[in-house]
């Protein structure tokens, strides 16, 4: 399968980015996040945000996308660990289930909206 993938901060140097780096990678099916993140030789803790067609699966330190199945023509957007919040997702972002669910019952977020 062909996947479609943007990398943003120090992580683009896997693709020969310095900021911002795009590629295609192939990959046997099935796969999940875990398989890209092996062939792009990027360990989890590197990445921060992590989008699956623009709905946001992943936190820094959660790890909760590790084992979502990738699917042919997805895009896929990673962001370094260190990065800053992409400024056009500051209102809110469409969250996966898996994350929303954990985002209800744990205390993740330490600043909450005045």
């Amino acid at each position: 399968m062909n996947i479609s993938v943007s990398l943003y901060g120090p992580i683009a140097r896997v693709a020969g980015g310095r900021h911002l780096a795009t590629l295609n990678v192939e990959l046997p099916s099935p796969a999940h996040v875990r398989d890209l993140l092996n062939q792009l030789n990027l360990d989890p803790e590197e990445v921060g945000l992590v989008f699956i067609n623009a709905v946001l699966h992943d936190l820094p330190g959660l790890h909760l996308s590790l084992d979502e199945e990738l699917h042919d023509q997805d895009h896929i957007g990673l962001f370094s660990a260190v990065h800053v919040w992409p400024y056009h997702y500051r209102g809110g972002a469409v969250m996966s289930p898996r994350l929303r669910e954990y985002m209800a019952t744990h205390d993740y977020l330490r600043h909450q909206p005045g």
